[in-house]
């Protein structure tokens, strides 16, 4: 693995309460946390992560648990609504994300129309290109449609030096390579992620990333 990359971890309320400055002291420089799901989840614990990673200059990020079967303008509303509460600043923090991983038993096509709809209503309203999270297998099975113009937080846990990147994208902007890692501050397991200095998504910001 490139170990120039930041070193980075995703989080939502399974991890309970986070010591944020352990995971700081733990070389964690920035943190995808998870915001909300469907059109009226909001993770309860999103506020209070935010703050804590703030709280302790560790980089931030959020991410919405995509549903396609829910309206895609009110899963905009909402993931805006818990950005706007947390202070996000899209010149300083990271891009919000997309993840994309349960096809609640709708066509393909309908998952692409929704998804694509609901990235144009953040990226118009927020002004930033959020990134889509995925493996390469669900994307595949999607018929790997293209959406290259948004960047790729890519799933895939392997100890090759990089990750699988599903067509057509050619790089990614973070990868996620393990599900079961240890980091001071949390109890139990946590996503680890590495971010890709080629793609501008770093501990420091990053202007032309937006």
């Amino acid at each position: 693995m490139d170990t120039t990359s930041g070193r980075g971890i995703d989080v939502s309320h399974y991890q309970g309460t986070v010591n944020w400055a352990g995971v700081a002291a733990d070389g964690t420089e920035f943190a995808m946390i998870k915001a909300s799901e469907g059109e009226s989840s909001p993770d309860p614990m999103f506020l209070s992560n935010w703050a804590g990673c703030k709280n302790n200059s560790v980089k931030c990020g959020a991410y919405h648990y995509f549903l396609p079967t829910d309206c895609f303008l009110k899963q905009a509303d909402l993931l805006i609504q818990q950005l706007r509460s947390a202070g996000y600043d899209p010149t300083t923090d990271l891009p919000p994300a997309i993840d994309c991983e349960d096809m609640e038993g709708v066509s393909a096509s309908t998952y692409i129309y929704a998804l694509k709809e609901l990235l144009q209503s953040l990226k118009t309203q927020l002004k930033c290109t959020p990134m889509i999270y995925v493996s390469p297998a669900f994307w595949q099975g999607l018929g790997s449609p293209d959406f290259s113009d948004y960047p790729l937080w890519v799933a895939n846990y392997t100890t090759a030096s990089a990750p699988e990147i599903p067509s057509p994208w050619k790089t990614y902007a973070i990868w996620q390579y393990s599900d079961d890692g240890t980091v001071g501050g949390i109890a139990g397991d946590v996503d680890l992620d590495l971010s890709n200095p080629a793609a501008g998504v770093s501990p420091e910001p990053k202007l032309n990333w937006f």
